[in-house]
C-alpha cells in the first residue's frame, strides 16, 4: 500500500501557479516540508492539484506546521527521478494564515468542506479498546474495531471525554502506536445512536489520524 502519514513544518518557497496536464491548465501547489517526529525529514516536495490547491494557499505560510495524508508519487525531471507526496487531505494544526484567504472564504469555509465535519485535536484517555468485529454477511468479514476518549482543553472549547470510533485499516495501524496521554489530531464525522440500553450515544467516527506527541513509535514499529 503507497500510503504516507506525516506531521511537518513548511521550509522554503510556497509555489503555486497554473501547469498543463493532461490537456488542460490546472492549478498547482508545492511546499517543502521539514519534520522531527519519530525521524528527521528535511526538504520533503508536497504536491496538491486542483481544486486543493486553490483552496489551500492562501492559508499556509513559512513555518506552517501541517498533517499530511496522501501518496509517493515519482516522475523523471531533466534526467533525474523526482519523488514527492502528492497530498489527499491536510490537517491545518499551527501557525496558519486564517485571514490569507478573506473574510469570504475565512476559516469556517475551509474547515467545513463538507456537512457534519468534525476536526479536534485532543490527549488519549485510559479507555482503549480494541477488537476485531465480525460482519455478519457473505463470508462473515472480520474488520477492526478501535474506541478512545478524547479530551481537547484548547483555547476555544473544552472537550472532556469524547468518543472517537476508528473502523477496520486505521483502527489496525493505529492502535499500537496509541497509549493513554497520546496527543492525536483527529478529522471524521459525528454520527449518534441508540444502545440497546435506550442510551444514545454520540460519537465521532475518525477519517483520518495524526500522532502529534507522546506516541509509542517503538511499541507501533514493532507491531508493524
Amino acid at each position: 500500500m503507497n500510503r504516507i502519514f506525516i506531521v511537518g513544518n513548511i521550509t522554503g518557497n510556497i509555489h503555486f501557479n497554473t501547469v498543463g496536464r493532461d490537456g488542460r491548465n490546472r492549478p498547482f501547489l508545492r511546499i517543502l516540508l521539514m519534520s522531527s517526529r519519530p525521524r528527521i525529514v528535511k526538504g520533503l516536495r508536497v504536491i496538491m492539484w486542483d481544486d486543493m490547491a486553490t483552496m489551500y494557499f492562501p492559508y499556509l505560510a513559512k513555518g506552517s506546521e501541517l498533517g499530511v495524508i496522501g501518496h509517493i508519487v515519482t516522475r523523471d525531471y531533466e534526467d533525474k527521478i523526482i519523488t514527492e507526496v502528492e497530498a489527499k487531505h491536510l490537517i491545518l494544526l499551527r501557525n496558519i494564515n486564517w485571514n490569507g484567504a478573506g473574510e469570504a472564504n475565512g476559516r469556517a469555509a475551509l474547515l467545513k468542506p463538507r456537512a457534519n465535519n468534525v476536526f479536534v485535536v485532543g490527549t488519549v484517555g485510559d479507555d482503549i479498546h480494541f477488537e476485531w468485529r465480525t460482519k455478519e454477511g457473505e463470508g462473515n468479514h472480520q474488520y477492526a474495531y478501535m474506541r478512545l476518549l478524547l479530551t481537547n482543553s484548547g483555547e476555544e472549547e473544552t472537550v472532556k471525554d469524547l468518543r472517537v470510533v476508528t473502523i477496520g485499516n486505521l483502527a489496525q495501524l493505529a492502535y499500537p502506536y496509541l497509549r493513554p496521554g497520546s496527543v492525536i489530531a483527529v478529522d471524521g464525522h459525528i454520527q449518534t445512536r441508540d444502545r440497546s440500553t435506550s442510551q444514545k450515544v454520540v460519537e465521532v467516527i475518525a477519517e483520518h489520524m495524526v500522532f502529534l506527541d507522546n506516541i509509542n513509535w517503538e511499541a507501533g514499529a514493532a507491531a508493524q
